[in-house]
Order: C-alpha cells, then sequence, then structure tokens
C-alpha cells in the first residue's frame, strides 16, 4: 500500500503539466478557425437563405461566395424559374433574399406582402435567338420563328421570365400563333432551352443573351432587334419574413456593389 502511495505521488506533477498543456493549446493565441481561416466565432453565424433564379446561377454563385469570404456568412441558395421560387416562398414562409429574372415577379412577391428592401437593376436580362452552330435554318431575325417549318424549342411562357419576355415580343410582332405552330416543347428554365438545342433537338429558341457566353463553340446567336426586344431589369430584394434583417440588408448592399461587375464577367449586360 505505500508502495502503490508513492508511485501515485510521482505521477502527480506528470499528470498536472499534461493538463496544463492541453488548456494552454485550446486557449491558443486568439479564437479557433475554421477550414476557410475564419475565427470560429464568424463561421457560427447563422446563414442567409436566397431564391434565385435558375437563370442567374452563375453569377450569383460567385456573389455568394465572395461574401462568405468576406464575413463569414453562408448563404444558401434555392435556383429554380422565377415562377416556381414565388410558389416556394409562399409555401415555406421564410428565407431572406429574392432575386427573381424580372421585375413582373418583384411585383407579385410585393402584392404578397413578402417583400421588403431591394437595390437594383444588377444586370439585365436580354432576350436572344438562339441556334445551333452553324444556324442551320438560316435564322436572321426574330420573325423568322414564324416561318413553316422551323423548329422552336422555348423556355416556359408563364414560369420563366425569358419565356414571358419572348412571347410579350411575338405578340407585339403579331407573330404569337406562327411561332406557337412551330414549338416542338417548353422547358423549365431557359438553360435547359439552350442544352436541347446544343445536342441537336430543334432549331432556334430564345433564351438569355449570356447563355451563349460559355458556349460559344456549340451556339449561335442572333440579337434582336433592340426596338422590339424587351430587355427586363434584374433586382434582388430582401423579403419581409425574413430573421436576419439586419445581415439581409447588409448582403444587399454588397450585391448593390459587387454584382454588376460579377454579371458583366457571365456575359450579362449591365446597362440599358
Amino acid at each position: 500500500m505505500y508502495n502503490q502511495l508513492a508511485k501515485n505521488i510521482k505521477l502527480w506533477p506528470i499528470s498536472f503539466m499534461v493538463i496544463l498543456l492541453a488548456i494552454l493549446l485550446l486557449a491558443g493565441c486568439g479564437a479557433p478557425e475554421n477550414r476557410s481561416g475564419q475565427p470560429a466565432a464568424e463561421a457560427d453565424k447563422a446563414s442567409l437563405f436566397a431564391y434565385v433564379g435558375a437563370g442567374l446561377k452563375e453569377p450569383f454563385s460567385e456573389i455568394a461566395r465572395l461574401y462568405e469570404q468576406k464575413t463569414g456568412v453562408k448563404v444558401e441558395t434555392s435556383y429554380n424559374n422565377s415562377g416556381a421560387l414565388l410558389n416556394q416562398m409562399e409555401t415555406a414562409g421564410k428565407g431572406d433574399i429574392f432575386m427573381p429574372g424580372s421585375m413582373p415577379y418583384i411585383q407579385k412577391a410585393e402584392q404578397a406582402g413578402q417583400l421588403g428592401e431591394m437595390v437594383g437593376p444588377i444586370a439585365y436580362h436580354t432576350p436572344a435567338i438562339i441556334t445551333p452552330k452553324g444556324n442551320p435554318a438560316q435564322i436572321s431575325q426574330i420573325q423568322d420563328l414564324a416561318k413553316p417549318g422551323v423548329k422552336i424549342i422555348m423556355p416556359d411562357k408563364e414560369a420563366t421570365a425569358m419565356g414571358k419576355a419572348a412571347f410579350e415580343i411575338f405578340d407585339k410582332l403579331e407573330i404569337t400563333k406562327q411561332v406557337e405552330e412551330n414549338i416542338l416543347t417548353y422547358t423549365e428554365t431557359p438553360m435547359k432551352a439552350a442544352e436541347m438545342l446544343m445536342m441537336g433537338q430543334g432549331n432556334a429558341g430564345i433564351t438569355e443573351l449570356s447563355m451563349v457566353y460559355k458556349n460559344r463553340d456549340k451556339l449561335d446567336v442572333i440579337e434582336i432587334d433592340p426596338a422590339v426586344n424587351i430587355i427586363e431589369e434584374i433586382p434582388c430584394a430582401m423579403l419581409t419574413f425574413s430573421t436576419q434583417q439586419e445581415q439581409a440588408k447588409d448582403f444587399l448592399k454588397f450585391v448593390e456593389e459587387e454584382g454588376p461587375a460579377i454579371f458583366a464577367q457571365y456575359g450579362f449586360k449591365t446597362e440599358a
């Protein structure tokens, strides 16, 4: 028994040193950091949630990445056509940011009492005609989409900002009936219309001018006469049911300041 007690007494200083070293390591010289290099206090900040038009995915993802890098606040995002986003917002009753493809969807959210502060336009949605590389149907102007035999792939005319704008143009030119006879199918996003054309499933379609930016080797673009084109503003707004109003306002300010240059990098027009 005496030998065991002596043994325990000898171990006390060693145990004490181990505990002390562990405390010092945990304390460090400041707040521990996460993998991104942000202090833990910043890493623990609540994330924002944004509803964003599918056609804006690439520039918005870059904005969200830079904002998280700057502030430590992550921006989680639902990308979909603008009509579907309105339904999601109404069903969920939560979220912080809304960035659809055009102002009419902002107006609908405002009428539903969902909209708070807004900034923009950050960029412009510019309808353009796209064709498979080589333009096999020899489309030169929007009126050519009404010619018999042209096979058209179109974004949904109700759920997407681009489809809605396209049909306003057709109505203005009084060619809607002829164009509708040529439509093979409607797609839920403009990007899907572009993808189908790149796969050879049609002669032409209308989508956002920026869609051609990264697919120049597979698509040709015919710009629409500005005298008949309908160019939509792209805004960004805070939602009234946001539980992080100040953080959402800070994000809006960041989008207003940094957004136009980022959208321009992805082929969007930023001046009317």
